[in-house]
């Protein structure tokens, strides 16, 4: 094996290249930030070595005057630096995506020279929001309001602070940067839409099955009545029948119109494309914030799981501070994660019931968890599929998970990019024969390149589905 070494000397040759290097680098930042000052600096060398060798009283003159400007300039700039104070109003949130965001900011001059011109900028990582202006503070003006305003576009946890105000001299020879108050925190929830009842029990049931069921345990809905049986509870007896019709009487449970919701929301990290306001993330948490508050709404018990850059199981509950702790979970998890559909619902399986409903928000290719939903609806789970369209985001095509998604008797409701999600949820690819025609279709026609531009006809579509 033929190994290279570099010699000692070689290597202090090359740390002091690298060394120089920072150097020159430095010094280029200071030059392009301030030129004014460096220049003039120039100026006086020139002039101060002049007036030396040659005695011309003039570029001595020269030499001094602009040695009382750097020290004028300098005391300026630090007079208004430190005579300045400021106080900002903050946004306290949360937001919602597409809310506008504003802050307040006063900043004062107490006294010492006029600043004409001082850059106020409240820096924040919020994507697409800018808090910046400039204010103007005289020498008969105490003070100014500043109202920065954004509008949000993306979910997340973001900063916002800490308050910077940028002053100089009259010359700019010495720009100033003052820091006021540090950083504070501001979640925005994702946007939440009007979505249509595309996931309660009595969309998946027709018929007589989509009355009310009977309970044969304790809850809060009351049916009906019946005659007493030999082992019935005494607390379960209803004393005003009873008294009304002269026979023990006792009440009759039923489990409501609807059961528990499970919402799944997919953040593996192999499932998500595209990066940004439009993503494939984004939408899946669009949906899956729009379905909670549509049922919870609705005072159904909604539970979630998801698993990204944070990991949350919460159990169907309708109370308030569920839903606030899902919908902060929902804004601040990236899709980042590593458990896949399948291990969430091996883990989330027993608790799934005939009285249960989920629905599964992914865009993940087509795999086991496929069969594992398949297996929850034989059991009587009602299952839903969202499934947003990867390709369409730029990503690998995951259309043959339309396809299993269907034959597994799923109701399958597909989104693609640029799709309204409330008309996306009112198309539904179900088990029998017309929807697996339209995944027929949808999958032949990604995965087979036309052989022409024109779009095809109805009849070509029909004899495509016939296959």
């Amino acid at each position: 094996m033929i190994r290279s070494f570099r010699s000692i000397q070689n290597q202090n040759t090359a740390s002091s290249d690298v060394r120089s290097g920072r150097r020159r680098r430095t010094a280029g930042r200071r030059l392009k930030k301030n030129p004014i000052f460096y220049g003039i600096l120039v100026v006086m060398l020139i002039e101060f070595l002049t007036g030396m060798a040659t005695g011309f009283d003039l570029s001595v003159r020269l030499y001094y005057s602009l040695g009382i400007l750097l020290l004028a300039g300098w005391l300026w700039a630090k007079s208004s630096s430190a005579q300045m104070t400021a106080e900002v109003e903050r946004p306290k949130g949360p937001y919602t995506v597409g809310d506008s965001i504003s802050e307040t900011v006063i900043i004062r001059n107490r006294g010492g020279t006029p600043k004409a011109w001082v850059e106020v900028e409240d820096r924040t990582d919020l994507p697409g929001v800018q808090f910046k202006q400039v204010a103007s503070l005289g020498l008969m003006v105490a003070f100014d309001r500043l109202v920065m305003s954004g509008t949000v576009s993306r979910r997340g946890e973001y900063t916002v602070g800490p308050l910077v105000a940028r002053t100089s001299d009259p010359f700019s020879l010495f720009p100033q940067e003052v820091v006021f108050g540090g950083q504070e925190t501001v979640l925005v929830y994702p946007k939440i839409v009007d979505i249509p009842d595309f996931a309660s029990p009595s969309i998946h049931l027709v018929g007589d099955n989509s009355r009310r069921q009977r309970a044969r345990v304790l809850s809060t809905d009351v049916a009906s009545v019946r005659e007493y049986e030999p082992g019935d509870a005494l607390g379960r007896i209803h004393w005003l029948s009873t008294a009304r019709i002269g026979e023990l009487m006792v009440k009759q449970f039923d489990q409501g119109s609807s059961s528990d919701m499970w919402v799944l929301f997919d953040q593996h990290i192999d499932s998500f494309a595209a990066i940004g306001d439009d993503s494939t993330d984004e939408i899946g948490a669009t949906v899956a914030a729009s379905v909670i508050d549509k049922y919870n709404r609705r005072f159904l018990p909604v539970g979630y799981a998801a698993h990204g850059s944070k990991s949350l199981v919460a159990a169907p509950e309708r109370s308030a501070h569920q839903r606030e702790q899902v919908m902060r979970h929902i804004a601040s998890s990236k899709p980042v994660g590593e458990v896949t559909i399948l291990e969430t619902l091996s883990d989330l399986e027993r608790d799934l019931g005939q009285n249960t409903s989920m629905v599964v928000i992914t865009s993940a290719s087509d795999g086991p968890w496929v069969d594992a939903l398949g297996g929850l609806a034989r059991r009587g789970v009602r299952v839903s599929a969202v499934l947003i369209d990867r390709e369409s985001f730029g990503g690998d095509s995951n259309s043959d998970s339309v396809v299993h998604l269907t034959a597994s008797g799923i109701s399958t409701y597909p989104i693609s990019k640029g799709d309204l999600i409330a008309s996306a949820l009112l198309t539904r690819l179900s088990g029998d024969q017309e929807g697996l025609r339209q995944a027929s279709v949808r999958a032949h026609s990604r995965l087979v390149e036309p052989t022409s531009p024109n779009t095809p006809t109805a009849a070509q579509e029909s004899q495509i589905g016939g296959e």
